[in-house]
């Protein structure tokens, strides 16, 4: 049970996540800048999750995944990460607000979409 929870706790996690980047990346899209404190927040969750993932694998490696769970959760980590160090850049002229790659975010949305459903099609079967 306690395993079953750990991976439900974290693929929710990662969908968190994959719902705030896709709402921070149709605001920058729409404005064509964001505010410095809205990516630093979204950086600083994205970091968090990150380094959860990253300090979990012990607890992980207790899951039994298969090779393919494994990789997708690689990915996501780096989708995670990847958007975390693009969210750093873009400051240029102004102090306040950011003007980061949306096409990076992009990619990033890309990767953690597929690896959530990657891992989703994997707990799905399992239950079955």
């Amino acid at each position: 049970m306690v395993v079953d929870r750990l991976r439900t706790d974290l693929l929710n996690k990662l969908i968190n996540a994959r719902i705030d980047l896709a709402a921070y990346l149709l605001l920058r899209k729409a404005k064509g800048y964001m505010s410095v404190s809205e990516s630093d927040r979204l950086r600083d969750n994205f970091f968090a999750l990150n380094r959860e993932l990253h300090d979990d694998q012990s607890q992980l490696h207790g899951m039994h995944l298969d090779q393919e769970e494994w990789n997708a959760l690689r990915r996501a980590e780096g989708a995670l990460a990847a958007a975390a160090v693009c969210l750093m850049s873009g400051h240029h002229d102004c102090p306040t607000f950011i003007a980061v790659n949306a096409e990076k975010l992009e990619n990033c949305l890309t990767t953690l979409t597929l690896s959530i459903q990657c891992l989703q099609m994997y707990s799905t079967l399992e239950h079955v």
